[in-house]
């Protein structure tokens, strides 16, 4: 490898890490509610950059889910009320997603995970106005 690429890597790599440092700075900013949201796990980022991407396995989410309540719940019972969150929704006008900020076509990822991002929500009351 002649010493441009070693640069190269060695520039690629540090911009890599550091983008991953300001990331994980803004994840430890949110709220509990928020990580559960986007799937990212507050205990792996308390672990720091090299335990990126800090996301929660998908089979852990579904057996650490709760329900309204608060109390944790099955897995199978997980299920139950994502197919009633997502029929609920179903159930709802174009109006009433839109000031959720929820597309038709994007409820099923909106219950599955989590609440689209504010940016998000401001692009969706600009194509309904």
């Amino acid at each position: 490898m002649n010493v441009f690429n070693k640069i190269k890597n060695a520039v690629v790599a540090a911009s890599v890490h550091n983008g991953r440092v300001r990331a994980r700075q803004e994840l430890m900013r949110m709220s509990e509610r928020q990580l559960t949201d986007f799937g990212f796990s507050r205990e792996l980022l308390m672990e720091g950059v090299s335990a990126w991407p800090w996301r929660v396995e998908s089979d852990e989410v579904v057996a650490v889910e709760t329900s309204v309540s608060g109390s944790a719940v099955k897995p199978s019972h997980a299920r139950q009320e994502i197919k009633q969150a997502i029929n609920e929704l179903s159930s709802y006008s174009d109006r009433e997603l839109a000031e959720l900020g929820v597309t038709r076509n994007g409820i099923e990822e909106a219950v599955r995970s989590g609440r689209p991002t504010v940016e998000g929500v401001f692009a969706s009351h600009k194509h309904a106005a």
